[in-house]
């Protein structure tokens, strides 16, 4: 998916075409398994779906699959920005296979809204090598979120941008601090998505 959208928003591959090079490409660059196979069928008819009916909106892009060196909380951090984009306001837009929804607005955050929360300390981490980039913050952060072709955006809150910072630096304070790293098996988990599992000393406990 990302690598069809960076050759669509790169100018590439046109429109009309990316369904066709979705399904004639597909097998060659999908290589992980599936929990079953109705979930594989899924998530090909999402992709299939998405790219048919492609509203991507019509800007200025100024970046796709930006690879970004910067600093943020003190550290060194590298990262790939999906897209950098100006419609008058200056966007990051992130692409995601993870349905998210649109913040509730309501009194009390729900467990959607806390999960949009967790998703956009990406964008906010981003958003210092945007600034060192293109020498302001950018207005807005963006989800594509092409299986629900749904996208998401949220304006840039400063205030929020130095609480994930705080947040970073906390992180990589407990994970450079911790030298104890102890096996935490699951069972779908290990046999689906690990890559080594079966080179694995904990393999047992599973």
């Amino acid at each position: 998916m990302h690598l069809i959208l960076q050759m669509y928003l790169s100018g590439i591959l046109p429109r009309k075409d990316l369904s066709t090079f979705y399904v004639a490409h597909f097998n060659d660059n999908v290589h992980a398994k599936a929990p079953n196979p109705k979930i594989y069928h899924n998530y090909f008819e999402q992709g299939f779906h998405y790219f048919d009916k492609i509203s991507f909106p019509q800007r200025n892009i100024l970046g796709v699959e930006q690879h970004v060196d910067f600093t943020f909380a003190g550290k060194p951090f590298t990262g790939f920005i999906d897209v950098v984009s100006d419609d008058g306001h200056l966007i990051i837009t992130d692409h995601k296979s993870r349905a998210l929804k649109p913040r509730s607005k309501r009194s009390k955050p729900t467990k959607a809204d806390a999960e949009l929360d967790d998703y956009l300390r990406q964008l906010y981490v981003y958003s210092a090598a945007v600034k060192n980039e293109y020498g302001r913050f950018p207005d807005l952060l963006e989800f594509n979120c092409f299986c629900s072709q749904t996208m998401i955006q949220e304006p840039f809150n400063p205030e929020r941008f130095y609480l994930v910072e705080d947040w970073a630096k906390s992180e990589i304070n407990r994970i450079t601090c911790n030298d104890s790293w102890k096996a935490n098996p699951d069972y779908w988990r290990c046999n689906n998505l690990c890559d080594v599992c079966h080179e694995c000393e904990y393999r047992g406990l599973v």
